[in-house]
């Protein structure tokens, strides 16, 4: 098994996770469409993959990453672009009465190569993205192979759903392809054999609520994800330390999951690497103020900043500019103390936050920032509670 730190992981180093997947497949072959639910960094993006590396007996899967996607006509052109990537779709859509420019870039797919595909897609559905998708329904209800399903993988929707919800024109749009995709997925020619699942870095269901846009989405099966356990993320460290011919004892396994709080399975790997980067691969350098100082320093401290910045980053993907003065304000005051703050201390920020205050909370809790417990709020990571904690106040200090 490889440490594989800041990439999605698929086969032997995707671990603990079996019985996710096969809950995930079981849902899948009753005909349900799923939402995957998961606080960041947990892994959802390595679930999806493996999905696609390891379909179950009559099932073809794509993946298609939606992060980078500027509007509708680009997400639809990448579901074309996916398909195409399986030689069965291929001469199917290359046969199909698309619009003459969608037909001319699939007719040069050998020459132009599928890295250029998505492009030439976009380009050549333009304006009437609706119009190609609904030709692409009629074609994958008309594919052959009846004995087989297709599962198509969504990853990071909400990111251009939450780019184009910024304006009035372009919640039209996010709107119109939200409405797209519920169809395709209650089309009765494509019931039981075309499903979809969809994931990513930002939660759909918040991004969405906010909008007042929930009505796309409510038949989607939610299937949630979460950070290992801690037996299941000692075992982990166990194994990987015998591989990379790097053993951590017992105590030293437990004071790094103690660290960490929350055992993230990245953030479990990123420890293990930091660690042994720390001690040059030679496992008798470590010692109690070499864990502790790993964590301060390459973690929670300035050189974890690569690693965990995405934690504030999404939080403006997630929320308009008040929405995000609020959410920061709340994590500044939850990460000050271990056990978090009482929900009195945040009382202000409930009353100039106003309706969209609880929703706010409700996506913290949701993307994995904070846990609440009784009438408290804390971070779920002592990692990124620290972290947070180092960045806002170096922040706070210029």
């Amino acid at each position: 098994m490889r440490n594989i730190t800041g990439q999605a992981v698929v086969g032997s180093d995707l671990y603990g996770r079996e019985r996710d997947l096969a809950r995930l497949w079981e849902k899948l072959e009753l005909g349900e469409h799923v939402s995957i639910l998961a606080p960041r960094r947990v892994g959802k993006t390595s679930l999806m993959l493996e999905l696609r590396r390891a379909p179950r007996p009559g099932w073809d899967v794509v993946y298609v990453d939606l992060e980078g996607a500027a509007g509708p006509a680009d997400c639809i052109a990448a579901v074309i672009a996916a398909l195409a990537e399986i030689p069965r779709y291929r001469t199917g859509l290359g046969s199909f009465p698309f619009s003459n420019a969608v037909r001319d870039v699939l007719r040069r797919l050998r020459s132009v190569g599928l890295g250029a595909l998505r492009v030439d897609l976009k380009s050549a559905t333009g304006g009437e993205w609706d119009r190609e998708a609904d030709r692409l329904q009629k074609c994958l209800a008309n594919l052959p192979g009846v004995d087989r399903r297709l599962l198509i993988v969504v990853d990071e929707l909400p990111v251009p759903v939450a780019r184009l919800l910024r304006t009035a024109e372009g919640a039209r749009d996010a709107e119109l392809l939200l409405s797209r995709l519920r169809y395709w997925r209650q089309a009765p020619e494509l019931r039981g054999r075309v499903l979809m699942l969809f994931g990513g870095s930002v939660g759909l269901e918040g991004v969405l609520r906010r909008a007042r846009l929930s009505a796309p989405i409510n038949d989607l099966s939610p299937f949630h994800l979460g950070a290992w356990d801690r037996p299941t993320a000692a075992a982990f460290l166990e194994e990987l330390g015998r591989d990379c011919d790097f053993r951590l004892d017992d105590g030293v396994a437990a004071r790094i999951l103690d660290l960490l709080g929350d055992p993230v399975p990245y953030h479990v790997q990123l420890f293990f690497s930091a660690l042994r980067d720390a001690c040059a691969g030679d496992p008798s350098g470590v010692s109690p103020e070499t864990v502790e100082r790993c964590f301060a320093e390459r973690l929670a401290g300035p050189g974890g900043t690569a690693h965990l910045d995405h934690y504030e980053t999404r939080l403006e993907t997630a929320f308009d500019d008040r929405d995000l003065e609020t959410a920061r304000a709340v994590l500044d005051r939850a990460c000050r103390y271990a056990d978090g703050a009482a929900l009195p201390a945040f009382e202000d920020l409930r009353q100039s936050g106003g309706p969209a205050f609880p929703s706010v909370l409700r996506d913290l809790q949701a993307d994995g920032y904070l846990l609440r417990e009784d009438d408290r709020l804390r971070f779920r990571s002592n990692l990124l509670r620290q972290w947070w904690r180092e960045r806002r106040g170096a922040e706070a200090a210029r």
